[in-house]
């Protein structure tokens, strides 16, 4: 799913992802986008966005 995204977006493009904390879905977003942000959060749910440059 999130390499598929990464194809998809232009240079710029957000991808924001709301998940179970545990899943550790920054550490891909990072290996696929080279960043990635933690807007929010709570004990059981991220929000992240990562960046297509």
């Amino acid at each position: 799913m999130f390499s598929g995204a990464r194809r998809a977006l232009r240079p710029g493009g957000e991808l924001w992802v709301i998940g179970n904390r545990h899943l550790g879905y920054h550490v891909k977003l990072r290996k696929l986008f080279g960043n990635s942000r933690l807007v929010a959060s709570d004990p059981k749910f991220v929000v992240l966005k990562a960046v297509k440059r």
